[in-house]
């Protein structure tokens, strides 16, 4: 019972939170953060072949009490969500003290891991800290994700997700895959398992990152206009009608013409608005409006707080410059693009209740 109540208390304050940044921003132009993402480190146990987080010399640690500022800054102005990643969380020694803060302060906590150092201790502290979601990485078949990720990974990461399920019941599981030339024929078979064991799944088409100063370790993602036509259009009609699938249907139409480099016009017709609602921070303990729009360079320092750096001129003029940037819909980041399709309303009943009622 105490369960049902909890979760009427978290929807009701969130109904109240995103309520108030509709009024803020309608009447007065400003919004406030209702999403937050934290790259708590750029530490990682993997070598994943399309990422090149690992491979910056720099490697850092968001302090937990700049985390702790951060966080209540956030839930002061009305946060409603929260992600916490990395690299990989779970490598950060005191990482369930970060997990225990944000869900303190904020109604809905997600985090990200690779699963690999996820066992039956490590699941029930996930679960003493109450977070609300865990999105654990699967990227194919066994071969094909430990060719990905690096041998002996998938048998772990199932393992890891199985764990989960049995030492906390209460949180949601999202299986995140990313669509890559190496993984494509074993994603067919890859939905049905997840959906078997009894989880849902997200999907992001490969993209690139950044090349960070110092890198040593050379850093290459294949040519994505190489990819078969026909096959990612039958996947994408495949994975639109999967019910664990928690893509929006905008987003997973949108993927064929991403692999095809025709979406450079954007997805959307109306400036961006994202940064009026969503920030993210990396381990430097900098605040971006957003990493992508901003080549992962520069940020804001949060040393007067949270507040005072999204309401400064220098950072609303950052903003307002993102408005035509178009590049995470060139780029087709999930973490930029989804929350676009369901926020504010109007593009909510424009991009999914809309999308939703057609056909496929």
């Amino acid at each position: 019972m105490s369960e049902i109540v909890n979760i009427r208390q978290n929807l009701v304050q969130v109904a109240y939170r995103l309520f108030r940044w509709h009024v803020d921003y309608y009447l007065s132009g400003r919004g406030f953060p209702v999403i937050a993402t934290f790259q708590i480190t750029n530490r990682c146990n993997l070598r994943c072949l399309m990422c090149n987080i690992p491979n910056n010399p720099e490697k850092r640690v968001l302090p937990l009490e700049t985390f702790t500022r951060i966080v209540e800054d956030l839930s002061g102005m009305g946060c409603c969500y929260v992600s916490l990643s990395g690299g990989e969380i779970f490598t950060v020694r005191n990482a369930f003290e970060y997990l225990a803060i944000a869900k303190k302060n904020i109604p809905s906590v997600n985090v990200v891991t690779n699963g690999i150092l996820v066992d039956k201790e490590v699941a029930e502290e996930i679960g003493r800290t109450e977070v609300d979601s865990v999105s654990i990485s699967l990227d194919g078949m066994k071969t094909t994700h430990d060719y990905i990720r690096g041998d002996g990974t998938f048998d772990r990461v199932v393992d890891a997700i199985e764990t989960i399920k049995t030492f906390c019941p209460g949180i949601k599981i999202v299986v995140n895959t990313v669509i890559t030339p190496w993984n494509m024929d074993d994603i067919y078979e890859l939905t049905d398992f997840v959906e078997s064991l009894g989880v849902l799944q997200k999907f992001q088409p490969l993209n690139e990152h950044p090349v960070f100063e110092g890198q040593r370790i050379p850093y290459r993602v294949p040519d994505l206009k190489a990819v078969d036509r026909k096959k990612i259009d039958d996947l994408i009609r495949f994975l639109i009608h999967k019910k664990n699938v928690v893509n929006s249907r905008y987003f997973l139409k949108a993927i064929p013409r991403y692999f095809r480099a025709d979406n450079k016009k954007g997805l959307f017709k109306r400036r961006c608005i994202l940064p009026r609602f969503y920030c993210e921070f990396r381990e430097d303990g900098r605040m971006y409006p957003c990493i992508g729009g901003m080549g992962w360079k520069g940020g804001f320092g949060i040393e007067d707080g949270v507040m005072n750096t999204f309401y400064s001129d220098e950072y609303r003029t950052t903003v307002r410059r993102l408005e035509t940037c178009r590049l995470c819909q060139r780029s087709l980041s999930v973490c930029y693009v989804e929350p676009r399709v369901v926020f504010p309303l109007p593009n909510f009943f424009r991009y999914t209740l809309i999308s939703q009622l057609r056909k496929s």
